[in-house]
Order: C-alpha cells, then sequence, then structure tokens
C-alpha cells in the first residue's frame, strides 16, 4: 500500500489541478474535478491514500463540509474507496468507475450510494429481434450489434449481471478495446467523453419474472430463481439511440435506484434525487 505525497507536494496539489475553465454549481463539484484531474495525471495513484479530510481543508480554499460532500461523491461514483479507520483510498484503475450511471445501489440507510464494479465476462457480436433492437439499430434489418456481458458488484458482493448493446460501428472506441479493458469502464461517460455526445434521455422497464439461464451462471445461483429484469434504453435526446441495458437482480436486501436523466448523477447523495432517503 503507498501513502500521500509529502506536504510539500501536497501543497501544490489544489493549485495544480483546479479546474481552469470557469465550472457553475456546488463548490464540492469544482474539488471533486480536481481531484479525479489529479488522479487521472498519476499525481494520486490506484492504492493511494489520499489526504484526511481535514488535510484537504488546509490544501484547498474550501470547508470541512465541502470537502467531505466531494469525497463522497468520489466514492459514489468509485473514484475512492473508504476503508474504516484508515482513511479513503483511490480506487484500483481496473475497479474504478467515473461520471453517470444509469443506475446505483443505496445504502442500507439510505445515506449514500454503495461504490459498483463491474466485469466483463463474455463479449460478441448480435442479430437479435424485438423492439428494442429496431429501435437500437434504426430499423436496419440483418445489424449485427455488439452485446457486452458484465458481472455486478457492490462492495465485494456480486449482485447482478448486466448485458449492454450498442452499436459497434459507431462507437468504435469500445468495440476496439480487448475485453479486460473494459472491466470498471462506465459506458455512458466514456461514450460522452470521446464523442461529445450528452446522453441525455433515460427510458426503463421493470418487471419480475424467472431470471434466464445466463444471468444466473453469471450470478453462481444453479436453480429457478425469481429476481427483477430491468431493461434501460439511453439516447441522446429522442431521435439517437446510444445503447440498451439489461440487467437481472437476483433476490436483495439493496435498494436500486434508476436515472431518468444523466444529469441527476451531479447531486452527491440520494437525498437530493429520493425524497425519503436520508
Amino acid at each position: 500500500m503507498t501513502s500521500a505525497p509529502p506536504p510539500r507536494r501536497r501543497e501544490r496539489f489544489f493549485a495544480k489541478y483546479r479546474p481552469r475553465a470557469a465550472l457553475g454549481g456546488p463548490k464540492y463539484r469544482i474539488l471533486r474535478e480536481a481531484i479525479i484531474a489529479a488522479i487521472e495525471d498519476g499525481y494520486w495513484k490506484g492504492g493511494d491514500r489520499l489526504p484526511t479530510e481535514l488535510e484537504l481543508t488546509a490544501m484547498t480554499p474550501y470547508s470541512l463540509g465541502t470537502v467531505q460532500r466531494a469525497i463522497q461523491t468520489l466514492v459514489a461514483e468509485g473514484f475512492v474507496t473508504r476503508k474504516q479507520r484508515s482513511g479513503s483510498f483511490v480506487a484500483p484503475g481496473h475497479q474504478r468507475i467515473g461520471g453517470p450511471w444509469l443506475f446505483r445501489f443505496l445504502a442500507e440507510d439510505g445515506s449514500g450510494f454503495l461504490p459498483m464494479f463491474t466485469k466483463v465476462i463474455d463479449r460478441r457480436q448480435v442479430v437479435e429481434s424485438g423492439p428494442w433492437f429496431s429501435w437500437l439499430t434504426q430499423g436496419k434489418p440483418g445489424k449485427r450489434l455488439l452485446r457486452i456481458d458484465r458481472q455486478i458488484r457492490v462492495n465485494s458482493e456480486l449482485v447482478a449481471f448486466n448485458q449492454v448493446y450498442l452499436d459497434p460501428e459507431v462507437y468504435r472506441v469500445i468495440a476496439a478495446a480487448r475485453a479486460r479493458e473494459l472491466d470498471g469502464v462506465n459506458f455512458v461517460h466514456l461514450i460522452q467523453d470521446a464523442y461529445q455526445l450528452p446522453v441525455n434521455n433515460i427510458a426503463h422497464t421493470v418487471r419480475c419474472a424467472l431470471l434466464p439461464d445466463a444471468a444466473l451462471g453469471a450470478i453462481g445461483l444453479h436453480r429457478r430463481t425469481l429476481g427483477m429484469i430491468v431493461e434501460i434504453a439511453a439516447s441522446a435526446g429522442r431521435s439517437r439511440p446510444v445503447s440498451y441495458q439489461q440487467m437481472f437482480v437476483p433476490p436483495t436486501d439493496y435498494r436500486l435506484y434508476i436515472s431518468e436523466s444523466a444529469a441527476d448523477w451531479h447531486a452527491a447523495t440520494p437525498a437530493e434525487l429520493l425524497p425519503g432517503a436520508r
């Protein structure tokens, strides 16, 4: 395990990585952007312990409350993990998830979103049928889509199986990547960054049914299991399809939050999204 940079180097952190362009909104977002920039630049590497919240207040112009909220947001997005009595650490690169997720799991007490990690277990090009396929291919019969199968873990617990469909000819940055390079990747965030494409319209359905064998095998269940099947269609506006996902969730104590807009993830806590959350 590595430690945080020495004091003199830490003092230069905010001056070097604070956003140069004007960034509207709460101060915690500015600090969040600065910490992410430092992580992506290698200033803090995977496994490094971050300065304490009190140290960050001394290193930046922000209050303890602002620092705590920024760290809470980074934990929710998977950039940072917390270890009891040890502090906050940069998540390993293969587990790190940033940017907006279309679904998240809530902490038991509703006080925050839980860290979520993904692992790709299969990737292939497929031709399927159904209204969603016609929508995603824009009515082109026989067109092949890229399907990426992923396990989803909350903390260290395997909680769901996810299948993501997208056009490999349009999103070549994903289609050309090796499977292991896609572990922990937030596809919505990657598409928005790589193609400057705002994924701002989300539609979803939820039903309860017997989970298919592929999902049971991926989750490690080998019997007939009733679970939740979630379908999520994401588009840029209402006219440009981006992706279609299916998520298969066996019985769990975790509550699932599904966004209707990628903009929802600018909120730091469930309380800003759900009236009943603490």
